[in-house]
């Protein structure tokens, strides 16, 4: 009888301690997180308010640099060295925990971070880093959590999905190098980008900014879960802004991302880029607007990227919606709102000869990086490619470890920035077209075939968008006549527009471009240009702006 009690106490012991992962010999970083991570899953205990039963500690570590320009003056330059702690702790257990939870749409929802955590593999100085963010959001997870009970209590929800669904535990280690940029080329490169506006008096301002980070990204969970990855990521940001002539503000940018130094955009590429945004805004300083249009649509690179992410991509994406007690998010807490499409399983959601493909192992396309690789995810399992539509039909979305009405387990796509919780979220998203010779045409087929539809509906021109920031706000945009002729205006809105936008693409281009999204986490979307059967389009109702009364002091000399 002895001996029963004492295996069954060892037994209890060892399912309340958390599972050990095989961790590099030699890490010290590894080795503070373990012990930490260790000692506060058996020993957190406030006022016997009850034991966290998950916790996930995520340090990433590295060099930064970033440098902008204006007019070919350097504005701001930054190089530092840096380690950050994220901690996602949850208390109660895994059918309902303090997680998709905010007492306001302010705060609640938020993960610990330490922004500055030792740069010196320190084993002290790191384990006291770790117990204080660890405390924090213990003490933050108990009152959440307590709000989230007495939310669901308040409401009658009887409809409810686990917050954290079992995954088996999985470890991954790749050695990272810290990879630097030659930052005074590169500081040099980014002030003659910038002094290319200098030759265009409709820019009134401008921008080239190079961001660069190199590391790498330790994880690990109380589930024994673990994993070391290379980390990185940059881009180069080209902006320009000026007025229409009635003053209405005109915006352009153009951006190049990239995960290695070998990557980073060549000085040729950016320069011409920089000419064409301001031939661009030059264009657009003489355009007008139009008051109302219905008809076809012409979405080319990089506006094509865009229709795609806002209507399809954020509506396949975090299918757990994040309640507040004000129950009310704004249009662009996209992060926050569960994804639209996700009630539509099973369901036509793009024309039949379109499928989409996410795919976060991939590197690059055609040459060009995707800045959505990764291998394992923020919640410790093994990234993995989803075929979300299927001849038009929705067969998948993203998937954390909280569970949804259709599933119960995660697909890899559980990330979030240094603050977010983990939800399911895009990484590299290819828009293939089926063969088909009368829907799939090459760029100038493309083209011909919006001019043939303009025709078939006796409109005098058509629209042709390039860039946009977003569906629903006001843009600049090209009338195409006819005969080809181009001419632009600005300040147009897109009105009514739906989910249906994605059913009405008639056709698509062979050719295929990346844009980056615009979300926390880095992703992409590779995306021919789309011919849209019919849109609805009239005159902006916001306001131009007054113009400034001097000229651009440069110009003005």
């Amino acid at each position: 009888m002895k001996n029963n009690l004492i295996a069954a106490f060892i037994l209890a012991a060892a399912l309340a301690a958390p599972a050990a992962a095989a961790l590099p010999a030699g890490d010290r970083v590894f080795a503070a997180m373990n012990d930490e991570l260790a000692r506060s899953m058996a020993k957190l205990n406030m006022d016997n308010l009850g034991k966290p039963y998950f916790i996930t500690y995520q340090v990433g570590e590295g060099h930064s640099y970033s440098v902008s320009a204006s007019f070919g003056a350097i504005e701001r330059e930054n190089s530092n060295d840096f380690r950050r702690l994220k901690v996602d702790l949850r208390v109660g257990g895994p059918k309902l925990d303090n997680s998709h939870f905010a007492p306001n749409v302010w705060e609640g929802y938020r993960t610990e971070a330490d922004w500055y955590l030792p740069l010196e593999d320190n084993y002290d100085a790191l384990r006291f880093a770790l117990w204080s963010a660890t405390d924090s959001a213990y003490k933050k997870a108990l009152e959440v959590y307590s709000k989230k009970k007495a939310f669901i209590e308040s409401k009658g929800m009887a409809e409810l999905y686990d917050d954290m669904t079992p995954y088996e535990p999985f470890e991954l280690y790749r050695d990272f190098t810290v990879e630097r940029l030659d930052e005074p080329l590169w500081r040099e490169n980014v002030r003659k980008v910038s002094a290319v506006f200098t030759r265009y008096p409709a820019v009134k301002s401008s921008q080239v900014r190079l961001s660069f980070g190199s590391g790498g990204l330790r994880t690990l969970n109380s589930e024994g879960s673990a994993s070391r990855q290379p980390d990185c990521g940059g881009s180069v940001i080209i902006a320009v802004s000026g007025y229409a002539p009635d003053g209405f503000p005109l915006k352009f940018s153009h951006r190049e991302s990239f995960c290695l130094a070998k990557d980073a955009p060549p000085m040729e590429r950016l320069l011409a880029k920089a000419a064409e945004l301001g031939d661009t805004l030059t264009s657009m300083g003489k355009s007008e607007q139009l008051k109302a249009y219905i008809g076809p649509v012409l979405f080319e690179a990089p506006a094509a990227g865009k229709f795609f992410e806002t209507l399809l991509v954020n509506n396949v994406a975090n299918p757990r919606e994040v309640w507040t007690e004000k129950n009310r998010w704004n249009n662009d807490s996209v992060f926050r709102r569960a994804g639209t499409l996700v009630e539509r399983l099973g369901m036509r959601v793009t024309s039949p000869f379109l499928n989409v493909v996410d795919d976060p192992l991939a590197r690059y396309h055609e040459g060009v990086p995707l800045s959505g690789f990764y291998e394992v995810d923020d919640e410790g399992v093994p990234a993995q490619r989803l075929d979300l539509v299927k001849k038009g039909k929705l067969a998948d979305y993203y998937m954390s470890r909280a569970a949804t009405r259709d599933f119960k387990k995660s697909n890899g796509h559980g990330r979030g920035d240094l603050r977010e919780f983990p939800a399911g979220s895009p990484s590299n998203v290819f828009i293939l077209a089926e063969n088909n010779p009368g829907r799939v045409l090459s760029a100038a087929g493309l083209k011909a075939k919006f001019l043939e539809l303009c025709k078939e509906q006796e409109l005098e021109y058509c629209i042709l968008v390039k860039g946009i920031d977003g569906l629903y706000g006001p843009f600049a945009a090209w009338k195409v006549y006819l005969d080809g002729r181009e001419e632009p205006v600005h300040g147009i809105e897109f009105t009514g527009v739906t989910l249906r936008a994605l059913r009405d693409i008639t056709a698509v281009s062979k050719e295929t471009y990346v844009h980056d999204l615009s979300w926390s986490t880095p992703g992409t979307v590779v995306a021919p240009a789309i011919l849209v059967q019919e849109m609805e389009i009239k005159k902006s109702e916001e306001k131009p702006e007054k113009k400034p009364y001097l000229a651009h002091p440069y110009f003005g000399k």
